[in-house]
């Protein structure tokens, strides 16, 4: 086959693409088209990794631990939806919720078979994670970007103040990739990934988004320890420190970011975080009175009113480039609560096993002294996937990061799922021997 043919071919490259194109469609908005860019293109990835599949290729990884739990994903995802009697809303819910947490992680899985596919994927993923950061430092030193407090200086990147974290969880997620790549590789690599990841720091910081700075930085230490508790203690006593000697002074320099920084540290909430807590008990009391189905997919929003109390004000401004409007609230901006007022106790507790069950065997693989790029993309899987289980405390699907998500699971699929990238250079040997691969002499802690 041609190289051009071998390439189009990979659903890595479609994958990478996918990630890419979100930058490309306009700032969605609550009247957006149901069906973005970044839809048809991650279609033709699952297209392709089925393709595979069925030729044989990759059975191994569809029948790994993983894969059976993006399968129970799926499934439990159709099962609530069809139980569901708000047609069509139960429909299209349980559809996007099966490309996310099945369809699309399963394709990831299947497509990291070489390091030329992780080569192409983590590219598509930086790519789009320096790209949008260096927008959105612009942004804020312009005061081009999205209004928050009367100044247009939140960087948001191309995806608007409709999507106002998406360009945070990008930088977030390039910034956990990058560390990893740091932290296992060796050389020149290891300091053009810790370049790019202090790079990377600046637009996250820049987009004031308070529950991805918690997530980068739970994220952070676990990458840096390596699952291994010492360190794990070590790394928390680092931030520690290092908190202590910069906030105070950032805090004392003023301005909005040091009015967010103050927000979180000082325990006294703004009117975003008394909204997400009147919704986050609206979505606890639905979850209690509806446990086995929920209320429904995408029905969380006809129920609000009834289970919310007065503190709810059911709307956020936003303002980008002299457009103003108001978006209701609709959903409880929590992932776990969300699943479960929606579908389920029983379907949230599995969807929070699978997920413990693939940090659990990423954090095991990832200990091991080893500092070859099947352990790095390992440890950049269990990174990722530590970010989201943090973030999604205090926020929920929507807009392009739903695709960053189902991504990241894929990754955190496959390094629970204990497989090597085979070098399929021309020239190379078909896998990596074991005396090719540079093993550190230590003992895990």
């Amino acid at each position: 086959m041609a190289p051009t043919r071998r390439f189009l071919a990979r659903p890595a490259t479609w994958l990478a693409a996918a990630l890419l194109s979100t930058s490309l469609q306009p700032a969605s908005g609550p009247d957006g088209p149901p069906v973005s860019v970044s839809d048809l293109v991650v279609a033709v990835a699952v297209a392709l990794a089925g393709r595979e599949l069925l030729r044989g290729e990759g059975r191994g990884a569809a029948r790994s631990v993983p894969a059976i739990g993006f399968w129970a994903l799926g499934l439990v995802s159709a099962l609530t939806a069809l139980a569901a009697h708000d047609f069509p809303d139960n429909v299209v819910g349980g559809a996007r919720f099966v490309q996310l947490f099945c369809l699309v992680p399963l394709a990831v899985l299947l497509a990291v078979r070489s390091r030329s596919d992780a080569y192409i994927l983590l590219g598509g993923l930086l790519g789009l994670a320096f790209l949008q950061g260096g927008l959105g430092i612009v942004q804020a030193a312009t005061g081009t970007g999205a209004d928050i407090d009367g100044e247009a200086v939140r960087a948001v990147g191309t995806f608007g103040a409709y999507d106002i974290s998406a360009m945070a969880e990008i930088t977030a997620l390039g910034l956990v990739v990058c560390l990893a790549l740091g932290v296992v590789l060796s050389g020149r690599s290891r300091w053009w990934a810790l370049g790019g990841a202090a790079f990377l720091a600046l637009p996250l910081a820049l987009s004031l988004t308070r529950g991805a700075w918690v997530a980068a930085a739970v994220a952070a230490m676990i990458v840096v320890s390596r699952g291994r508790a010492l360190r794990m203690l070590g790394a928390v006593a680092a931030v520690a420190v290092v908190s202590a000697g910069v906030l105070p002074v950032l805090v004392a320099h003023g301005g909005e970011l040091a009015d967010r920084v103050t927000s979180v540290v000082s325990g006294t909430p703004d009117q975003s975080l008394i909204d997400r807590f009147a919704l986050w008990k609206a979505a606890r009391q639905m979850a209690f009175d509806h446990p086995l189905t929920g209320v429904g997919p995408r029905a969380f929003v006809e129920h609000r009113d009834a289970y919310a109390d007065l503190s709810l004000l059911g709307s956020s401004d936003i303002a980008f480039g002299g457009d103003f409007e108001q978006v209701a609230l609709e959903s409880p901006h929590n992932f776990y609560l969300l699943v479960a007022s929606e579908r389920g106790l029983v379907a949230a507790g599995l969807f929070v096993v699978v997920f413990l069950v693939l940090l659990a065997r990423g954090l095991v693989r990832s200990a091991r002294p080893r500092s070859d790029l099947s352990t790095a993309l390992a440890l950049a899987g269990t990174g990722v996937l530590a970010y989201y289980l943090t973030s999604m405390l205090a926020a929920d699907l929507g807009g392009p990061g739903s695709l960053f998500l189902a991504v990241a699971l894929g990754l955190a699929g496959w390094a629970a799922a204990d497989e090597d990238l085979p070098d399929d250079r021309a020239g190379a040997p078909a896998t990596d021997p074991a005396p090719q691969e540079r093993v550190l002499e230590e003992v895990p802690a």
